[in-house]
């Protein structure tokens, strides 16, 4: 093989390469990081209801206009709604929470917002709950000294703290930073509140929240039920744009990357012209020179298919030593047979018309040349 037509194979290669690269590097983000959210969101608890005062997903009225004003205008739950709905039984477990600028109050059933086990120390007990005793639970960089923590002009005791969530977990509250003390006991503003409702029949809580608000039949809520399930539907929309995303980037590459293929083939078919109408003249049917010409244009493809996927699982070892533990990229089974079989078809698709070109030579006039 001449120095040009290894330039010009090492080329296209490189093309299909680049653009295998890019499609499977996609998908393969895509799965890892939409796996560890599914996952820390199960983990989290999928079912919770969270009463609130807005919801989460934007709620535009008929001009398409967001009334945040409504919103601010609405009361925020409150304990004593909290202590309603639990003596009603609108769910299997309920908790309260009011976060603050500073730290987070919690009452009831507090691991419902803080899945994440101890690495020292003890939870809450229900009598320092109900009786807003000034402990505290903490995240693990939190910076305190000794075993007492000041909060707004307040020292709390701590009695546990929390091991390491890292980037990956999914709750409403830093936990690394947090600061958990009993609602009871807090000093400071509460910007806003929750209730959180595990196991919820949302029509009988929404029903107890218009009695225990007195909200006659004709009022609407000025509550609202957010679930994170919508965070999850808006994720996957946005996995799904980053999915087309790298597709595109990959098809123009392949673009680039098939046409050489085509031309190294078309070259080849001009070099091997008296081999191929020998073929022809001893009774070759077309369709095996065709066969054999696909053959050579798949294995291209699937060569530089296979360069730019043993790519991706280099890559995927190095951001693993870089990410934290709570991330780790894979390449998934799926994301490296979509780069194989875009690899197989850009082969069949670029290598058809040169294998046809070689199939349809007169055999007289290939071997004359």
């Amino acid at each position: 093989m001449r120095d040009s037509d290894r330039f010009r194979t090492a080329l296209s290669l490189l093309g299909v390469a680049i653009g295998i690269f890019a499609i499977v590097a996609a998908l393969t983000v895509v799965d890892s990081v939409q796996r560890a959210v599914r996952e820390s969101f199960n983990s989290f608890g999928s079912d919770i209801l969270f009463v609130e005062r807005e919801p989460l997903e934007p709620d535009l009225n008929e001009d398409g206009i967001f009334r945040w004003w409504d919103y601010a205008a609405r009361p925020d739950v409150s304990y004593r709604e909290y202590l309603y709905l639990a003596e009603e039984g609108a769910g299997s477990s309920l908790a309260y929470v009011a976060y603050g600028a500073s730290c987070t109050g919690v009452a009831g059933d507090w691991q419902l917002l803080v899945r994440q086990p101890l690495r020292e120390g003890r939870g809450f007990t229900p009598q320092e709950l109900s009786g807003g005793a000034p402990v505290a639970l903490i995240g693990c960089d939190v910076e305190h000294s000794g075993a007492m923590l000041w909060r707004d002009g307040v020292p709390y005791r701590i009695i546990g703290v929390f091991e390491k969530a890292g980037a990956g977990s999914v709750c409403p509250i830093d936990i690394d930073q947090a600061c958990l003390i009993p609602s009871k006991a807090m000093q400071g503003v509460v910007m806003r509140s929750s209730i959180l409702v595990a196991g919820a029949e949302e029509q009988r809580a929404r029903a107890l929240m218009r009695r225990i608000r007195r909200l006659s039949p004709d009022q609407p809520d000025n509550f609202a039920f957010n679930r994170l399930s919508f965070l999850v539907d808006e994720m996957t929309d946005v996995f799904r744009m980053v999915s087309k995303i790298g597709w595109i980037v990959g098809l123009f590459s392949l673009l680039v990357g098939g046409f050489g293929v085509a031309n190294i083939l078309y070259v080849s078919v001009e070099e091997r012209k008296p081999q191929i109408g020998l073929c022809r003249a001893l009774g070759a049917r077309q369709r095996v020179i065709v066969r054999q010409f696909l053959r050579e244009a798949v294995g291209l493809s699937l060569a530089g298919g296979g360069a730019g996927i043993g790519l991706v699982f280099i890559a995927t070892l190095v951001l693993n030593l870089a990410l934290p533990s709570t991330l780790t990229v894979t390449l998934s089974f799926h994301a490296a047979l979509s780069g194989l079989v875009a690899s197989l078809l850009l082969g069949l698709l670029f290598g058809a018309a040169p294998a046809h070109t070689a199939a349809r030579l007169d055999p007289v006039m290939a071997m004359r040349d």
